[in-house]
């Protein structure tokens, strides 16, 4: 018979063993709160991120100018930029695949990336996010009726002009023009043409429209500057031959009153009042003149040709003359490498994209 003195108790055992099961559960319970605290909170880091990033992506477009002061007007190869948002900011780039060609848009690519950096958890990483779409670069669109469009009439003198709405641009080089033909002369239905028809050539060769049919806001850009210029004359200064001599130049100057043009040159040139072309001067591009103008001796315009436009504003004006050898040949090209200053970036739909891979 066992003696009572050398029992061994359990109770003592049994507790330490319930104790340490209650901490191991304690234990456990913790972890798994931690775990989802922290699966939450990095749910929320990724909604906070993706939100940053789409946001600075919408501010890249709305605000590239303000963000990137001194861009071009044609975004470059590639751009990037950092946009400070409530909560973190944004990595914003910009890659260009297809540069602009003439009337053909630009394709660009642009990725945004989101970076949480406030009321993160404590021990998680920071939450980011990436969303991207295509991007087209697009010249402002013009509406372009003839080679000269001339809303007070058009007087022709002689039968060596050359007033042609057949396409000229071969943007691309492959002999093929990049639009279809217009009308060689446009004019009011009331002013009329005055000359003989064989110099005007497109299709029709000659045509007739109304004012209103000119789809060109003149009173926004001469009463309220919608097309802000790069030179304005009296004031400025007419750009300097080292500056003609870069072939991408291609400047909006506008003259407020009349204007005798100094010398060849390229771009938009606006005139509000009437204008005047000389001897063998030139001009690659849009010339929109108010009044008449008149253009004497051998010279040529590459591009597109508008007078008259103060019609639009209820004003008389006496109708255009051309004098002599001069050649006013529409080309899709120069208008477009003339309007692309107001060009614009614009999203490609269907293209928006928030899983873009990233190395």
């Amino acid at each position: 018979m066992l003696n009572k003195s050398e029992r061994r108790g359990f109770a003592l055992p049994t507790a330490v063993l319930v104790i340490a099961v209650l901490a191991i559960m304690v234990a456990s319970g913790f972890s798994l709160v931690s775990a989802e605290r922290r699966s939450v909170a990095d749910q929320k880091s990724q909604i906070s991120a993706f939100q940053i990033a789409e946001q600075g992506l919408e501010l890249y477009l709305i605000q590239r100018s303000t963000l990137i002061p001194g861009a071009p007007i044609i975004p470059v190869a590639q751009e990037n930029v950092t946009i400070p948002l409530p909560g973190g900011y944004a990595n914003v780039q910009l890659t260009r695949i297809r540069p602009p060609l003439g009337t053909r848009a630009g394709l660009y690519v642009a990725r945004s990336q989101g970076v949480e950096t406030a009321g993160a958890y404590a021990g998680t990483p920071q939450g980011v996010r990436t969303v991207a779409q295509y991007i087209l670069w697009l010249p402002a669109p013009m509406q372009v009726l003839g080679g000269w469009t001339s809303l007070s009439g058009l007087d022709v003198n002689g039968n060596s002009a050359t007033l042609s709405g057949n396409d000229q641009g071969d943007c691309d080089g492959n002999g093929i023009p990049d639009s279809t033909a217009v009308a060689g002369v446009v004019v009011s239905p009331t002013a009329g043409y005055d000359g003989k028809t064989g110099p005007a050539s497109g299709y029709p060769p000659i045509d007739s429209v109304t004012a209103d049919s000119v789809h060109i806001d003149w009173d926004g850009i001469v009463n309220q500057n919608k097309l802000t210029a790069t030179v304005t004359l009296p004031g400025g200064s007419w750009p300097t031959s080292a500056m003609w001599a870069d072939t991408t130049f291609y400047p909006v100057i506008r003259v407020n009153g009349n204007f005798t043009l100094p010398g060849p040159g390229r771009g938009t040139l606006i005139v509000t009042g009437d204008a005047t072309i000389n001897g063998d001067n030139a001009w690659k591009g849009v010339i929109l003149v108010g009044g008449n103008l008149t253009s004497n001796g051998v010279n040529g315009i590459s591009g597109a040709t508008i007078s008259g436009l103060n019609v639009k504003l209820g004003m008389v004006v006496p109708p255009s003359t051309a004098n002599g050898n001069k050649f006013y040949r529409y080309n899709s090209c120069e208008v477009a490498r003339a309007t692309t200053t107001s060009g614009a970036l614009v999203t490609l739909s269907n293209t928006w994209v928030d899983n873009w891979v990233e190395y």
